[in-house]
């Protein structure tokens, strides 16, 4: 089916242990960001890193209050990802959707998002604590191998799944 608005809505498609353990897991990135920019925001500089180079080492820096850039995207961030899920039938999806293969097609595309948003909370989560390292002088750049292992688990996850959702059609 071409047209999203023609795919039914499930109401109910039940969440695996898995599927329950990352949504925790992504709602536990949010909080441990929240929670760590509380804690040291009275020990940071008015000063802090802003952007990072292809080396690691900061290249922009600006005032305190932008630290709250990252906590906030994480928040915004998980919130639209879980909000999507409850709308499967408007996603684009890799093969066509038939009334046979629609459950199956809808949990695999469930299963993407949450392992992503899962993945997303952590570079944010790494990207915040690096910040915070280099604003009190702890380290002087942030390790360019995390943020490459991120991206390719963030790949392999979005292969992994499309690989899935094709066999699956």
């Amino acid at each position: 089916m071409k047209d999203n608005q023609q795919r039914p809505v499930i109401k109910a498609i039940a969440y695996s242990p898995l599927e329950i353990v990352l949504e925790i897991t992504a709602l536990m990135g949010v909080v441990a960001s929240l929670a760590i920019g509380f804690y040291y925001w009275h020990r940071l500089p008015p000063s802090i890193p802003l952007h990072f180079g292809i080396t690691g080492k900061p290249d922009l820096w600006g005032p305190k209050l932008t630290f709250w850039l990252i906590p906030s995207i994480g928040f915004i961030s998980y919130l639209a990802m879980t909000i999507t899920n409850f709308f499967p039938n408007t996603f684009n999806y890799p093969v066509p959707i038939t009334p046979e293969n629609l459950p199956t097609q809808y949990k695999i595309a469930r299963q993407v998002l949450l392992w992503m948003k899962a993945e997303v909370m952590g570079i944010l989560l790494w990207i915040e604590w690096g910040m915070i390292q280099v604003a009190l002088k702890q380290s002087t750049h942030l390790s360019i191998f995390y943020l490459l292992g991120f991206l390719a688990l963030l790949f392999l996850t979005i292969g992994f799944y499309l690989r899935k959702s094709y066999c699956d059609r």
